[in-house]
């Protein structure tokens, strides 16, 4: 009983820590990420809150009263990658409560005009789970699970993932 109440009150002031970046937050502001790969990508605050270590940096900043224009590094995210999440994300943000089901569709929209493999769609999932971006790893997991599910034998999973 007690973790139900713990679990609402650490998701308040989560959601309140949100509202006061957003205050804070100009709709022009923007935030430097840098790849693994050594690509700086300038994204918005919206963009950037949606990634959790960015997020968790982003905070800390402005718990300090610290605003610097430093580039984050994303040490596990690639250049491709991230292209691909930040043009995901552009598609989605306006959906709110349909992300799930939506998300997956533009998910598969967005795969097949990269013509995008699966080893692509397996490091998407990794930088996803990396960058603690919820609605993107249920998109990308269903997608891959959709996959698996297609196949009829086990050589033809390995056949089809290279394995």
């Amino acid at each position: 009983m007690h973790s139900k109440y713990w679990k609402f009150f650490i998701k308040r002031l989560f959601q309140h820590s949100l509202n006061k970046m957003s205050i804070i937050a100009t709709e022009s502001e923007s935030v430097q990420l840098q790849t693994n790969d050594g690509v700086i990508h300038t994204v918005s605050i919206d963009c950037a809150l949606q990634m959790c270590p960015v997020r968790n940096m982003i905070m800390l900043e402005r718990q300090r009263n610290l605003y610097t224009n430093d580039v984050i590094p994303l040490p596990r995210v690639d250049a491709k990658n991230l292209r691909f999440i930040i043009k995901w994300w552009s598609s989605v943000q306006d959906l709110e409560e349909s992300v799930g089901t939506m998300g997956k569709k533009q998910l598969i929209q967005l795969l097949t005009e990269e013509n995008a493999s699966h080893d692509f769609l397996m490091q998407v999932i990794l930088a996803a789970n990396y960058l603690q971006m919820k609605d993107l790893l249920k998109a990308t997991t269903h997608v891959l699970a959709d996959a698996l599910n297609e196949c009829e034998s086990v050589e033809e999973i390995r056949k089809k993932f290279n394995l």
